[in-house]
């Protein structure tokens, strides 16, 4: 895998453990809340990525999508073709904490 890939996964990792205060929680319980967090804001960094794919990308996707591929293979390749993809995950991230925490509030 390429390093710089690596490094991005873990960046996005990382920044959910921190805006979420995974590192808070039992540590049986953090796995699976990096994964469900994780693809919640996936669906959001979704929605502003595919319009950036051009027609032959789109259709890789799809077919992609068909082929139920792993997560990883699917992170490599819209960070190969979506420019700024960090950039788009890290602000979508920021959103849905914000999102979650006005929810909280007015919950209490």
């Amino acid at each position: 895998m390429n390093t710089n890939k690596q490094t991005n996964k873990n960046e996005i990792r990382k920044n959910i453990i921190e805006l979420f205060e995974i590192e808070k929680l039992p540590e049986e319980k953090r796995e699976e809340a990096i994964t469900r967090i994780g693809n919640i804001i996936f669906q959001s960094v979704l929605i502003k990525s595919l319009p950036a794919l051009n027609e032959k990308d789109l259709a890789e996707y799809e077919k992609m999508m068909d082929n139920h591929v792993d997560a990883d293979i699917l992170l490599d390749f819209f960070f190969e073709k979506v420019p700024n993809f960090l950039q788009i995950v890290v602000e979508e991230s920021e959103n849905f904490r914000k999102e979650s925490a006005e929810v909280l509030e007015q919950t209490n």
